[in-house]
């Protein structure tokens, strides 16, 4: 299924991004297998990914990768999970946590005008909003962290990524960040704030990169939480397979 191979080589393209952020780091086995972690003390920044051919001692490496540095993790094999990986992972203390599924939603254009909320980050200060926007949409307190904030600014730096911002009266409300590989955008770090969910947002800001990744992709992809897949199905994603989701933490 070509959805499927376009899935994977996106995610493990933007692992491999975020595994070259300062202060992070990457082992990787082969394409698509090892350790990618950005260094910030947040297992959902950290992530250990396994393939279909993946073994117990491939598992053991990478295992030992986050042990020798004390970075939290989480860890997934795409597209399906092996036993012998799961079971070295639960014999070192991890467990299913949570289910995450990959989508997938072709792209076209609907020649839309633009939203003058959603901005494209393009300076220093832009990623200073952005970071805002995900920082406290996934639950963090203001203010955010100086690590966040230059965290943002290398991903604006990444030429394979495009960072967007929904702004309301100077606010930043939602964060999103679109990334280019095979063809394939990939949609990371989509976020609202709290205070201001179920009030058409995210459907609002959806439509928008929807049309901008249209210009530069043959379709979008992304990873959904149990959280977020409701509003992914009925904006038109389709599920292509589940991710179960391995931890020794609740809090990603």
């Amino acid at each position: 299924m070509p959805e499927t191979r376009h899935f994977i080589e996106n995610f493990t393209s933007a692992l491999r991004m975020l595994g070259n952020t300062p202060g992070g780091n990457i082992l990787e086995l082969r394409r698509g297998a090892g350790a990618f972690a950005t260094g910030m003390p947040f297992a959902g920044e950290n992530y250990a990914l396994f393939d279909s051919c993946s073994s117990k001692e491939d598992a053991s490496k990478v295992l030992d990768f986050f042990a020798d540095r004390k970075f939290p993790f989480i860890s997934m094999q795409l597209p399906e999970l092996r036993k012998e990986v799961s079971e070295t992972l639960e014999s070192r203390g991890l467990s299913v946590r949570a289910e995450y599924l990959a989508m997938s939603i072709s792209s076209s254009s609907s020649e839309r005008e633009p939203d003058p909320y959603v901005k494209i980050v393009t300076d220093r200060s832009g990623s200073i909003e952005w970071a805002e926007a995900a920082w406290t949409g996934f639950g963090g307190e203001l203010p955010v962290p100086d690590s966040y904030i230059n965290f943002a600014a290398y991903l604006s730096n990444c030429p394979e990524n495009r960072l967007y911002c929904l702004e309301i009266e100077g606010m930043p409300l939602c964060s999103a960040l679109l990334h280019s590989a095979d063809k394939t955008c990939g949609l990371y770090y989509f976020a609202t704030k709290p205070e201001v969910r179920r009030q058409g947002l995210a459907a609002r800001f959806m439509d928008s990169l929807a049309e901008h990744a249209s210009h530069f992709s043959e379709n979008m992809v992304l990873l959904a939480t149990e959280m977020g897949a409701k509003m992914y199905k009925s904006y038109g994603f389709e599920v292509l397979f589940r991710v179960p989701v391995f931890s020794s933490s609740d809090e990603f």
